[in-house]
């Protein structure tokens, strides 16, 4: 079972995505980004990140980092395939460097370290935007945001159910 956070009222019936990055938390909807906010990748959400520590939102295996660090994709233990995307600012274009904690073909704990943004503007002009897609959101029964701030990476996020 997954790691279920800090959220009260949980129910076992439910698995849990948790919280990318310390931050307030949008629907993919909200973003100005198109290949997002159209969902064409899939549901998920996305965390304005206040500290720059990014994690996994779920136990399971890196399958792929990309070549400059800005996104990992995770395939879950419970089969679902997560794109963790490193959205910047035009602002941080310049002054963002990603130091990156995790490997291809690892296992990652739901709330290990992926990577800490290092920006000399971080954290108060760099608004650098986390978001988590759920490739197969749509053949989910249930697929709900169920909190809007995360105070720490083991806040649940979504809820979803197979």
């Amino acid at each position: 079972m997954f790691f279920m956070g800090k959220n009260e009222n949980l129910s076992d019936d439910f698995n849990y995505l948790t919280s990318a990055s310390v931050g307030k938390i949008k629907p993919l909807s909200e973003l100005d980004d198109e290949i997002y906010s159209t969902m064409v990748l899939g549901n998920g959400y996305a965390v304005m990140t206040e500290n720059g520590e990014i994690y996994s939102p779920v136990n399971g295996v890196v399958e792929k980092i990309s070549n400059n660090n800005h996104s990992f994709n995770i395939h879950s233990d419970d089969g679902l395939d997560i794109l963790v995307h490193i959205g910047k600012s035009s602002d941080c274009d310049d002054h963002l460097s990603i130091a990156t904690s995790a490997v291809e073909k690892s296992e990652v704990s739901q709330g290990s370290m992926l990577c800490k943004l290092e920006c000399e503007k971080f954290p108060d002009e760099c608004d650098c935007i986390i978001e988590v897609v759920v490739s197969e959101s749509d053949s989910l029964d249930v697929f709900e945001i169920i909190t809007d701030n995360a105070r720490s990476s083991k806040i649940s996020v979504i809820k979803y159910k197979k």
